[in-house]
């Protein structure tokens, strides 16, 4: 016998989430709306990679760091690879999400906009949900995961490979460029970098009747 945690996911919101991402998603392909997967994360000095290649008897090593700065990112991306990413140095706040989805909407945009986030409480603070309205009138909607429910945030696949496909053994050397090697990452997003998110969006599109 397996010991697992008590489950904490009620699988009809589980299932009436999943359904609601899927038009989300089908409504996005027809270009009916922009569809952005926006989530937090951060990199320091300590680095993420797993694994390397090294020559026999020459172990490759890399400093163990006990205190670094982080660089925080706040990412909003559509599933073709349009990337909007804001940054502090300082821990993120339901304020800091305030002020980057207000100049996010600021932009202006052609179509309505869904936002798709977990459910992190900077996400769900109060801060947050004062400003729906305002968003709202703006055409700039947000959507709530399940909870629990990662999988569905492909922004999250962005972060992993920033972390362990993209960035190198020798941008850790120093804290200047570590944060130069995330910015090139970046701006050369959909360019230089990519990720081909066609299969989960093929995948997950409504056919008709099927909704």
């Amino acid at each position: 016998m397996r010991r697992t945690t008590k489950p904490q996911q009620d699988p009809v919101a589980y299932a009436n989430g999943v359904e609601r991402w899927k038009i989300l998603l089908t409504l996005w392909v027809c270009g009916l709306i922009d569809l952005y997967f926006a989530d937090e994360t951060g990199v320091t000095l300590q680095p993420y990679i797993p694994y390397g290649w090294q020559k026999k008897h020459h172990p490759l090593q890399i400093t163990a760091r006990t205190k670094s700065k982080r660089l925080n990112l706040f990412g909003l991306m559509r599933l073709d690879n349009h990337l909007s990413i804001y940054h502090s140095e300082q821990s993120l706040t339901g304020a800091f999400i305030v002020r980057s989805l207000d100049d996010f909407v600021a932009k202006g945009h052609t179509r309505p906009v869904v936002i798709v986030l977990d459910n992190g409480p900077i996400h769900r603070c109060q801060v947050v949900y004062d400003q729906q309205a305002k968003w709202e009138e703006s055409d700039v909607f947000l959507f709530f995961l399940p909870t629990y429910s990662p999988h569905l945030n492909p922004i999250e696949t962005l972060w992993r490979f920033v972390k362990y496909r993209w960035l190198h053994k020798r941008d850790y050397n120093s804290w200047g460029r570590l944060k130069k090697a995330v910015f090139d990452i970046i701006r050369q997003f959909g360019v230089e970098y990519q990720i081909n998110f066609k299969a989960l969006a093929a995948k997950n599109v409504l056919q008709p009747n099927s909704a």
